[in-house]
């Protein structure tokens, strides 16, 4: 009868972000979800970012419009149904040359930010010459500072928060549980399903090709560390690396130092760890900008994952981040998407179940 939604079984593969909140999203319609995750929920790739929830304003330098767009309208969302676990941040780009092309770039790029958040704008961003915050210890040829405002999150009490909403309603949640076998028709392992969804973030391609199903997409392994240092900082810093072609966040965390990300292009998502190069480009970036210089002994702790882009043919630092749908019979599978786009990849997917 029209009108009315007739449940499906949905099986899905994969315990991340992606795999938690389309099972979340699936279930408040009436679906009966079952969510197989090989190891923790959340544990893998997910629980490996900046901790941001944003649009991504560097994307706006390869043009990635739309991306962007639709990053910033998630961003609101989580800031609205989870404002316990999330907040907005300020973070400030220093800049040397008031006079340079990189600072106009950057100045357009921040009010066209806010322009596409519209009415979900955090807040105004500014151009502040000749004012460095001096709690931010930086150098002294420091002339001024751009600003603006994205998301932040603590991904450990939100993602409790999710696992418990999932919970509350209904979902099947089968932790330490590897699937070995899934096909076009619904079937995973011995269990048949209407709609099987893969939801692995890096290990899409290498399933699929596993299980004898054409993979439409390629993708880039691309390791991002970070590193969690023993220094307060009271507002985030978005500086060059030393390698000045990328920028690099320095963002309070619990009391101390969030350093990241590096991106580094490797064979395999398994088992990423930080590497002693990874180390020197954070250590010497931010040295490049503090007065007060870390070294070694200022690290607490560091943690890679290894991010899904979907490759171009482009450089892979030029890459999109955003993600992409791929229909066979009653499979589907995500490639690419992050943490803070989780919610677009559930709406197409719950319009196509």
């Amino acid at each position: 009868m029209d009108g009315i939604l007739l449940s499906k079984k949905i099986g899905i593969i994969g315990g991340g972000i992606s795999g938690l909140v389309v099972g979340i999203f699936l279930a408040k319609e009436g679906h009966q979800v079952s969510i197989f995750e090989k190891k923790s929920l959340l544990s893998e790739t997910s629980s490996k970012t900046t901790k941001l929830l944003h649009g991504g304003l560097r994307y706006l330098e390869n043009f990635h419009i739309k991306e962007v767009q639709k990053g910033l309208n998630d961003r609101y969302w989580w800031l609205t149904n989870f404002p316990q676990h999330t907040n907005k941040i300020k973070i400030l780009i220093p800049f040397k040359n008031i006079f340079s092309l990189e600072l106009l770039k950057f100045y357009i790029g921040i009010k066209f930010y806010g322009f596409l958040a519209g009415k979900k704008r955090l807040g105004k961003s500014k151009l502040s010459i000749r004012k460095v915050l001096q709690d931010l210890n930086l150098y002294n040829d420091y002339k001024g500072h751009l600003s603006f405002f994205d998301g932040v999150m603590d991904d450990e009490s939100l993602g409790k928060d999710l696992i418990h909403l999932a919970k509350e309603l209904k979902i099947n949640l089968y932790e330490n549980n590897e699937v070995s076998n899934f096909d076009t028709y619904g079937n995973i392992d011995n269990k048949k399903f209407d709609k099987v969804i893969l939801a692995v973030g890096p290990w899409t391609k290498i399933l699929l090709e596993k299980n004898k199903v054409k993979s439409l997409k390629d993708i880039d392994y691309i390791k991002g560390s970070h590193l969690i240092l023993n220094k307060k900082i009271h507002s985030g810093l978005m500086f060059k690396g030393i390698c000045q072609s990328r920028y690099v966040f320095a963002l309070p965390y619990k009391g101390y130092t969030l350093l990241g990300t590096t991106e580094v292009k490797v064979k395999s998502p398994d088992k990423p760890e930080i590497d002693s190069n990874e180390e020197n480009y954070l250590i010497d970036s931010i040295n490049q900008a503090f007065r007060d210089h870390v070294t070694r002994k200022d690290i607490i702790s560091s943690y890679s994952g290894v991010r899904p882009l979907i490759r171009s043919k482009n450089d892979f630092h030029k890459s999109s981040r955003d993600f992409f749908i791929q229909q066979d019979s009653n499979l589907i599978s995500i490639f690419g998407g992050k943490w803070t786009t989780s919610p677009s990849i559930a709406r197409k997917i719950a319009t196509i179940v």
